[in-house]
């Protein structure tokens, strides 16, 4: 961590609005991420199978779909995690959103310009039920009840990316890196000894809090420093969740 960022977190920010806030943005990721604000009846399309869709399973590392590209097809995972990204003119990739259990995805489909500008590809492996987003909207446009639910998932996903921009703007690479690592924590098992292992190396964490590589490796050493995780080649392991937890 930069001797600038040691200092703010000594004496330029309260410790009430540094570390709440990144509370707040760690709460509202995972709304977003565990889809707790998707519908049931959104749900019931997929898993009851109201209109035709496939399953899908995506090893880590699979493109989903590329940009600029037509895609007609929508999605709902079952579970993994799927990473919304774009790559800059300078060939740098930025990480716009995560889905996981519960996400819905393709709704871009709605969209005047039907070429998306980001590539999805799956950061875990991934299983999703997958459907053709025509039959999806005739659907959800002859049925009130999933249009009401429809819309309403639609207008959170807005708040939410919202509040991400804000988010972003607002704290440091430690913060949101804190707060990332204690939501990846969720998706992996813990060991015998408590320790949960996170397969990310430095590289996919930067890209994942939207920051460069020097910075999430300075922020992961003061962090190794505290023994709240271990650095590992290609990976790292929170070795105290708790305290990790309280850090953020």
């Amino acid at each position: 961590m930069s001797e600038w960022d040691k200092n703010r977190w000594k004496e330029g920010r309260s410790s009430e609005y540094t570390w709440k806030g990144v509370v707040f943005m760690a709460k509202i990721m995972k709304q977003f991420l565990k889809g707790n604000d998707l519908s049931l009846s959104i749900q019931e399309i997929f898993k009851n199978e109201l209109i035709p869709c496939t399953v899908r399973h995506l090893p880590k590392g699979e493109i989903l779909w590329h940009d600029k590209e037509p895609h007609p097809y929508s999605y709902f995972i079952i579970n993994g995690i799927i990473k919304l990204h774009v790559v800059t003119k300078e060939g740098r990739e930025k990480a716009l959103f995560y889905y996981t259990n519960g996400s819905l995805l393709g709704f871009q489909n709605l969209a005047k310009e039907k070429r998306t500008i980001t590539t999805a590809t799956a950061i875990l492996p991934t299983s999703l039920y997958a459907c053709e987003f025509s039959l999806l909207y005739t659907f959800v446009m002859n049925n009130p009840q999933y249009f009401a639910a429809f819309t309403s998932y639609i207008f959170h996903h807005m708040a939410v990316e919202a509040e991400e921009i804000v988010n972003i703007s607002l704290y440091n690479t430690a913060e949101r890196l804190a707060a990332l690592l204690v939501l990846l924590a969720e998706e992996f098992p813990q060991n015998e000894r408590g320790y949960i292992e996170i397969p990310f190396n430095n590289e996919e964490l930067a890209t994942m809090v939207g920051a460069c590589r020097n910075s999430v490796f300075n922020a992961l050493s003061v962090f190794q420093k505290q023994k709240l995780i271990h650095k590992g080649r290609g990976r790292l392991v929170i070795a105290d969740l708790p305290r990790l937890k309280e850090y953020v």
